[in-house]
């Protein structure tokens, strides 16, 4: 009977093992070894109640029934018991000290205590002490996986596979692997591989097109995707893999046909309505929310985008009602949150400070309190309470893992080894907090195409001179030539153009010489809080106020030493202007770029206030509220300001 069931356990056929040792059971039932196989096929049908029960009756009759022991110890850590975990992984090494399992258990252990090289050793340990444990060799494949180790990884993997074919999270992960380091190939057949094992799974699917995909095989991957949806309607990866798809092989017209035939089968469902609200007219997105919101009136998701289009239209009572029944549906919503704590600040200061400490209160998320402490912030500035403000701006920053974009590196002049043949025609910057984004909102309409904004999203111009590049005495980094031979190969005049760089230093100036630089600029103290308070268009991070102050000085310092050389044409425009003088700051504009009219400055003054009317930044001067609290990282400023026409204080 024992061995029916281990030919059945080989075979896959839990059932006919289950009744096999139940027999050998009924003829011997104080066998530990015979409690404990029929655990682990309790364990194995995911009947964890009757499995514990089954390896503790084991552990009743044999003590040192070590397999038991370690059965359990994996359960507990299943679910989250470390307690339990430990304690009987106590007691398994008190049999054998350096059984496989035990030293998996002990290295996810110190995996989750941050000792990633003891985690990692221990598993190879764990490897050598057996070749045929599927368990101990997909632990360490995955452990080799998380520290990038993608091909040893593979072969890890590979081999737990081989012992235990069904598994598709090893499936997934080899898949991982092989996509790492490029093999699509290797991917490919692997998915293939998954597919005739268990043709069922919807994982095995996913992957199979995806990579069918990736190899270019469209019309192939909108048919498994489609097959994918029949099945698993609200799938989201596939949805959205299918719409790009199907917008590259039939345009929008099959995009939008292919959606709503999705939202009217299932108008609970809410991504195929964003996907339709992303591809509407502008003039047509209210009348889409409308639909949406009577379609799906149990919708939370319905409920926020009604709100935001209340908001934007000035309905602010519809838009806090709306917002309010959309937290109450779907506790995970965000937008809806921050909007109740943007409209808070048209409450008396004091309140509008309680309104938003009570939202972060009943946050959902560490991510949904963190975004609100950006409005308690500015509910405190409000009610003047600014060291509150400065410790809530921080909080947003800092509060969870750090987010942003790093900070690239400001390289002098001197590092530049520029060609005889430079550039031509506009550079226009702007560091973070300067506003930049509202001039080129504001010079748009005047220069048309001759404004160039690639650089600020995707497909982007790839000369060298974006926001990341190679440094300088790389062979990949920015030329001259290379400039204009991008700007040439789109049909334009590299003389006429104004080319939008997201960043400036020394080192682009030098290498493009013979351009203009058009700067924008603000009080360096106004830069550096507006930057704090209202992030940057770049999406740089503010890692810490100290860092983010030695960043700005090293950029103004190479800005003033620009400034300085004969041989380097630089403009301002002053972006304050915007507040105190919009007529001024046309003027200015028509004068730097040499427009026949004075631009509109409405363009620019309409982005400087948010969906709520609300100012978007701080106007000028606003840094000496904050020039106490802030003494340290101002003070190194004051110098550099004069130097730029700004008073000292």
């Amino acid at each position: 009977m024992l061995q029916d069931a281990l030919t059945a356990l080989r075979a896959g056929d839990l059932s006919a093992a289950a009744v096999a040792l139940d027999r050998a059971l009924v003829a011997t039932p104080d066998r530990s070894d015979l409690l404990t196989l029929r655990a682990f096929v309790d364990l194995q049908v995911r009947d964890t109640a009757k499995a514990e029960a089954g390896f503790q009756a084991a552990l009743a009759h044999d003590p040192n029934q070590i397999d038991a022991y370690l059965a359990l110890a994996h359960m507990a850590w299943a679910r989250g018991d470390r307690k339990d975990a430990e304690k009987h992984l106590a007691y398994a090494k008190r049999v054998d000290a350096q059984h496989p399992r035990a030293l998996v258990l002990d290295a996810w252990m110190a995996g989750s205590d941050g000792e990633a090289d003891r985690s990692l050793a221990l598993l190879h340990a764990a490897a050598k002490r057996t070749q045929s444990d599927p368990m101990v060799l997909s632990a360490l494949g995955l452990g080799l996986l998380e520290r990038r180790h993608y091909a040893f990884a593979a072969e890890a993997l590979r081999r737990a596979i081989d012992l235990s074919p069904a598994s598709p999270a090893l499936r997934a992960a080899l898949i991982a692997a092989f996509d790492a380091q490029g093999h699509l190939d290797l991917s490919f057949a692997e998915a293939l591989s998954w597919r005739a094992v268990q043709p069922e799974s919807l994982l095995a699917q996913w992957h199979h097109a995806r990579l069918l995909a990736l190899l270019g095989r469209l019309d192939e991957s909108v048919a498994e995707l489609d097959a994918l949806l029949a099945n698993a309607p609200r799938h989201a990866e596939a949805l959205e893999l299918a719409i790009r798809l199907r917008g590259r092989l039939g345009g929008t017209p099959a995009v939008v046909a292919d959606l709503e035939a999705r939202v009217a089968t299932d108008p609970a469902w809410s991504l195929p309505w964003r996907l339709l609200l992303g591809l509407v007219d502008a003039g047509d997105v209210a009348a889409m929310v409308r639909r949406w919101h009577a379609a799906a009136p149990d919708s939370g998701e319905a409920e926020e985008v009604a709100a935001l289009l209340a908001e934007q239209e000035g309905r602010v009572a519809e838009a806090i009602d709306h917002a309010e029944r959309g937290i109450a549906l779907e506790p995970l919503l965000t937008e809806a949150r921050l909007l109740l704590a943007r409209q808070a600040l048209s409450l008396p200061p004091e309140a509008a400070v309680a309104r938003v400490q009570g939202l972060i209160a009943a946050a959902s998320t560490p991510e949904q309190a963190r975004a609100l402490q950006g409005w308690l912030g500015q509910a405190c500035h409000r009610a003047g309470r600014h060291r509150d403000a400065l410790l809530a701006w921080r909080r947003m920053w800092t509060d969870g893992p750090a987010f942003g974009l790093p900070l690239p590196n400001p390289e002098p002049a001197e590092s530049a080894r520029p060609a005889a043949d430079g550039g031509e025609g506009r550079l226009l910057w702007g560091l973070p907090g300067s506003r930049i984004e509202r001039v080129q909102a504001a010079l748009m309409p005047a220069l048309g195409g001759r404004l160039l904004l690639d650089r600020w999203h995707a497909p982007r111009r790839d000369d060298g001179f974006n926001l990341f590049r190679a440094g300088p005495a790389d062979d990949r980094g920015g030329t001259a030539l290379r400039w204009r031979s991008a700007l040439e190969g789109a049909g334009l005049v590299p003389a006429a153009v104004v080319d939008a760089l997201p960043f400036w230093d020394g080192w682009t100036q030098a290498m493009l010489h013979g351009t203009t630089l058009v700067v924008v600029l603000r009080d360096p103290r106004d830069l550096l809080l507006n930057w704090l308070a209202w992030g940057s268009s770049l999406g740089l991070g503010f890692p810490a106020p100290d860092v983010v102050a030695a960043w700005l000085h090293r950029s103004l310092e190479q800005l003033v030493a620009a400034e300085a050389d004969p041989r380097v044409r630089v403009e301002r425009i002053d972006a304050d202007l915007l507040d105190s003088d919009p007529a001024a700051f046309s003027a200015r504009l028509q004068m730097i770029f040499d427009l026949p009219a004075a631009p509109d400055p409405t363009p620019a003054l309409l982005l400087g206030r948010g969906p709520s009317g609300l100012p978007n930044d701080f106007p000028a001067g606003t840094w000496r509220s904050y020039a106490e609290p802030l003494q340290g990282l101002f003070a190194p400023f004051a110098e550099i300001a004069v130097r730029l026409g700004y008073p000292a204080e």
